[in-house]
């Protein structure tokens, strides 16, 4: 068996083809299961996985899988690596990914070659002939539910929060903001969040009320937007926009020669709607809203300015704790990201139906 892996379309089909002619190959997104008997290689395995999962038949066809150097020890498989980005909310989309991750753990363990691919370049990780404990590749990784202390995947986050909230000891919180500052921590392992995240006067609350009144969610990135639980804003009728990757907005920014993360707040600016900003990336972002604001042009419900980096980051984020009437929650100094963004997000989500 042999294995090829890498991101999203980086080449890794192309890639088998010329490496690997004259085969016949299956497609994991639509072909029958039983197809991993016979083909000679099956491409998009991580979608051959999700679609067993979704039909509950991951007995039958994951121990399949699993042993399948040994029914079809001709195949090449492919398969994309998943597991990087943010945690997903969803219990099902966890386990998936981990499901992912143990299986292509364990093909790598038996397969006699492993090639990653990036960018239509292969490099070749596990080479022929060369023993797996050679390699630091475990000759048959155990199933995850008999590791000793394996607790189900829905116990989890659970457990986590059971920990945080143990380590937190007496560090005060602000009252009705705990879950927020927990679930920051819960993604990102610091603690810190604990002492810098500053919210204004019942912002929870005030968020919450708009959200409920239909308000839609404006991020200055694709992560963010991904890792917000759009399922549950559209339940009170908003949703997440990102005009960052908007063909109008590359085109002003470009001749401007400003930013497409201020451009793209303008954008936002011209919508007639209720809007909460989530800023996790572009400080530009921020301290164009801060503008766009004192010019009257816009007054949102709400400002989560949590950018990460070093130029403007911290002058930016000050500039939002100034404005007058506008809640925000706001992570002083250096610190943020997308995921945090998406992570207050939801946690503010997740609070009104605790």
């Amino acid at each position: 068996m042999k294995m090829i892996v890498g991101g999203s379309f980086q080449g890794k089909l192309d890639y088998a083809r010329r490496t690997y002619p004259d085969i016949s190959w299956a497609d994991g997104s639509d072909c029958p299961f039983e197809a991993l008997k016979t083909c000679g290689g099956i491409s998009h395995l991580e979608m051959y996985i999700r679609r067993v999962m979704e039909a509950g038949k991951e007995e039958e066809y994951l121990e399949l899988l699993s042993e399948i150097a040994g029914i079809n020890p001709d195949i090449v498989v492919i398969c994309d690596e998943i597991g990087y980005g943010l945690v997903p909310a969803d219990p099902f989309e966890r386990r998936y990914r981990e499901t992912v991750g143990r299986i292509c753990g364990r093909l790598a363990a038996d397969a006699s070659r492993v090639d990653r691919v990036v960018c239509g370049i292969a490099v070749t990780i596990k080479k022929e002939g060369q023993a797996a404990e050679q390699q630091n590749i475990p000759l048959r990784p155990e199933r995850a539910d008999t590791l000793p202390g394996q607790i189900p995947p829905e116990e989890i986050e659970k457990k986590s929060f059971a920990i945080i909230t143990e380590e937190l000891g007496d560090i005060p919180l602000v009252p009705g903001t705990e879950a927020i500052v927990k679930r920051c921590i819960h993604t990102s392992a610091d603690f810190e969040y604990a002492r810098n995240l500053v919210f204004s006067e019942d912002v929870a609350g005030r968020i919450q009320e708009a959200i409920r009144g239909g308000a839609s969610i404006v991020t200055d990135t694709q992560m963010a937007k991904a890792g917000i639980n759009k399922n549950r804003l559209l339940r009170y009728g908003g949703e997440v926009h990102c005009f960052m990757s908007d063909e109008d907005v590359a085109q002003e920014a470009k001749r401007r020669g400003i930013t497409r993360a201020a451009v793209s707040m303008e954008k936002a600016a011209k919508r007639n709607e209720r809007l909460i900003f989530a800023i996790g990336n572009a400080p530009t972002a921020l301290i164009r809203l801060y503008e766009l604001i004192r010019e009257g042009r816009i007054r949102p419900e709400a400002i989560i300015a949590v950018p990460v980096g070093f130029v403007n980051v911290v002058q930016s984020k000050e500039l939002i704790l100034t404005l007058p009437d506008i809640p925000y929650i706001v992570a002083r100094g250096r610190k943020g990201g997308s995921n945090i963004a998406a992570c207050i997000c939801n946690a503010l989500l997740y609070m009104m139906e605790s």
